[in-house]
């Protein structure tokens, strides 16, 4: 049998476009090598149009229109995270987004990021040093329970615990071979589609937009001395971002190397305590490297591939932007890439017109 899509992990962007395509009818498969929720679960559960500073770097880097189209995808990425809340009993918040990314910069160099925020449809006003706007927060865990059980309940076949082995393009269609991960059932499995979304990094597809290695971030769970009821993002210091978290404050410091994040994870913690805080857990996160910020999604060369790599894969406003652009493509709404066959189009449109009818 030869699916519509094969989906490789079961990521933001990987269940977001399985969601959306199970629900125009297509035959979607989603094979991921981790237990269940943990690859979708990570990151620090902020969505919002854009951060100031990745803004002004991708304008810097590609001109406006490219960031223009950023801050869109942002905008419809955060709807449809809406979306999945108002299907669950997943509570998400709405909180003010105080943006300080840009440092020391000028009023009219925060009134022009405005300006390109306006453009995009976003409310984005001007405090002080910083934009403000409003952010959509939610607990990663839960949003990725939800998000996978949408995308189950719609029609998808989520597989946990398989490793891809080989992916093979032949005769219009994309074979992926897989083993199973438990030591005592390794037989191997092999599915088909039409098309396959890489969000795993394990085809080629996409490696030529690789900027650099993965980059770690510190985390800390803390007792701020003067607690704050909003999200703020920094330039200066150790702490990067932080937001309200159920009676204390989730902190994310600033990027850092594999071999410096244990120094970087301590050097946040003294800047804590030096200002008052009470640490309570600390951790760390790896950051995908990305494209002046730019999320890296697209289409192989080869008919029938996609990927989401580096940070358009995980997280959850970039990955969500990144897998309503995969699931657009297939479904023909996008004019770039390329879309499933007609036939295919044709015959999941009229499945979904039965299965609604059906309800």
């Amino acid at each position: 049998m030869i699916h519509d899509v094969v989906v490789l992990g079961a990521t933001v962007a990987g269940l977001t476009a399985a969601r959306v395509l199970a629900r125009e009818g297509f035959d979607v498969v989603v094979l991921d090598p981790n237990l269940e929720h943990r690859s979708a679960a990570i990151g620090h559960g902020v969505a919002a149009a854009g951060h100031a500073s990745t803004i002004s770097n991708m304008r810097s880097a590609y001109g406006e229109a490219v960031a223009v189209e950023h801050i869109v995808r942002n905008l419809r990425g955060t709807e449809f995270i809406r979306s999945v809340l108002d299907e669950s009993d997943v509570d998400g918040r709405e909180l003010m987004f105080v943006d300080r990314s840009r440092g020391h910069t000028t009023a009219g160099d925060l009134q022009d990021l405005v300006r390109l925020y306006s453009k995009a449809g976003a409310e984005v006003g001007v405090a002080a040093d910083a934009l403000t706007s409003r952010a959509l927060v939610v607990d990663p865990m839960d949003y990725a329970v939800a998000l996978r059980a949408q995308a189950v309940e719609a029609g998808a076949n989520v597989v946990h615990g398989v490793t891809v082995t080989h992916v093979r393009r032949k005769e219009g269609a994309t074979g992926i071979a897989f083993r199973n991960n438990l030591a005592w059932a390794r037989e191997p499995g092999a599915v088909a589609a039409v098309a396959c979304l890489d969000t795993l990094g394990v085809t080629p597809w996409g490696r030529h937009v690789r900027v650099g290695p993965a980059q770690w971030i510190p985390t800390m769970t803390a007792r701020l001395a003067e607690p704050t009821d909003y999200v703020e993002l920094r330039s200066h210091g150790q702490a990067w971002l932080l937001r309200p978290d159920d009676g204390h404050h989730l902190v994310v410091g600033q990027k850092a190397t594999l071999v410096k994040i244990d120094e970087a994870r301590e050097e946040l913690a003294a800047e804590l305590e030096s200002q008052g805080a009470e640490v309570l857990a600390s951790g760390k996160l790896a950051i995908d490297p990305s494209d002046h910020g730019r999320p890296l999604v697209g289409a192989s060369a080869i008919p029938g591939g996609y990927y989401a790599r580096g940070n358009g894969r995980g997280e959850l406003m970039n990955g969500t932007a990144s897998g309503l652009w995969l699931a657009e493509t297939l479904v023909g709404q996008r004019d770039e890439g390329f879309a499933l066959p007609l036939n295919r189009r044709m015959r999941a449109g009229i499945r979904s017109w039965v299965l609604s009818h059906r309800r």
